[in-house]
């Protein structure tokens, strides 16, 4: 029943048509934000952090709801995928950057955010590219989990998950994907518990180590990769420079992790500011 409804949904937001979703994405950001006050509080508050008290409050709140309305455009599209992602126009700036680095047969990571309609992100590069393998957190329960699985395995992206006793762990299937020459993608810009509290922003916010802890298992180039929306069916993916991690002589392993993943944060800081509003400011990244 609950795989049904989802096929409903799905096919009825596909016939709005890219304008009548777009509509209704802005619509329902408004009635939440401004009516409903709907983490409202929560996106200023991060927004005031990032831009200090000399910004604009009607600024902050412009980018607050743009942010808001492409949270839920994402999430609308995402229902409509394997009708609406066939006819996005994407661009891909810098191919070579990913064509080099996978040429290099050690496998890619690829260092995401939440920004912009990520999941369209991944099925773009899955599809043109080579097959992603990314560490997800399931998306609800039972059925409607395993139909986003298959969601995501039609878009080329396999889930990862942290199953105990399920066979062989998340990690070592993360390094099958780079032993293929396929691509491990990360969002790094969640809030983790059993991540470390470090500057984003000039403020301690908690910060998954999970990439770099895996670069220092296994090896291979880290492309910053980003999406914009440049139309109501058309986004630009960006590849960005490789980041290439930093070993001081002397360094232990929880060092080297620190050390860069502070250096992570701050390409996010980057990415962030290049795009601020279609970012997800919902994270609270900063909650102590």
């Amino acid at each position: 029943m609950v795989v049904f409804i989802a096929e409903i949904v799905g096919f009825l937001l596909a016939l709005l048509g890219a304008r009548g979703r777009s509509l209704v994405a802005w619509s329902l950001a408004v009635f939440a934000f401004d009516i409903l006050r709907f983490r409202r509080a929560l996106i200023m508050k991060n927004l005031l952090r990032v831009y200090g008290s000399g910004s604009s409050a009607r600024v902050r709140a412009e980018v607050g709801r743009a942010s808001v309305a492409n949270f839920i455009l994402t999430t609308i599209e995402f229902f409509a995928a394997h009708r609406v992602f066939p006819q996005y126009d994407i661009r891909f700036k810098n191919p070579e950057t990913i064509r080099a680095a996978l040429a290099r047969g050690q496998g890619v990571y690829l260092m995401g955010i939440h920004m912009g309609n990520f999941e369209l992100m991944g099925t773009s590069v899955g599809r043109n590219f080579a097959r992603v393998h990314a560490p997800v957190k399931p998306v609800g329960k039972g059925a409607l989990a395993r139909w986003v699985g298959r969601r995501r395995e039609s878009n080329g992206i396999v889930e990862i998950f942290n199953e105990r006793g399920q066979g062989s762990s998340r990690t070592a299937r993360l390094m099958e994907g780079l032993r293929l020459n396929e691509i491990v993608g990360f969002m790094v810009d969640q809030r983790r518990k059993k991540g470390l509290l470090l500057p984003f922003f000039s403020e301690p916010a908690w910060t998954n180590t999970g990439l770099i802890f895996l670069w220092k298992q296994r090896s291979a180039p880290i492309l910053p990769v980003t999406i914009a929306r440049r139309g109501l069916m058309s986004a630009e993916v960006t590849f960005h420079d490789e980041f290439i991690p930093e070993q001081k002589a002397g360094w232990s392993t929880e060092e080297f992790v620190l050390e860069n993943t502070k250096r992570v944060n701050q390409v996010v800081e980057q990415l962030i500011l290049a795009n601020p509003k279609e970012y997800f400011w919902m994270h609270d990244r900063w909650k102590q």
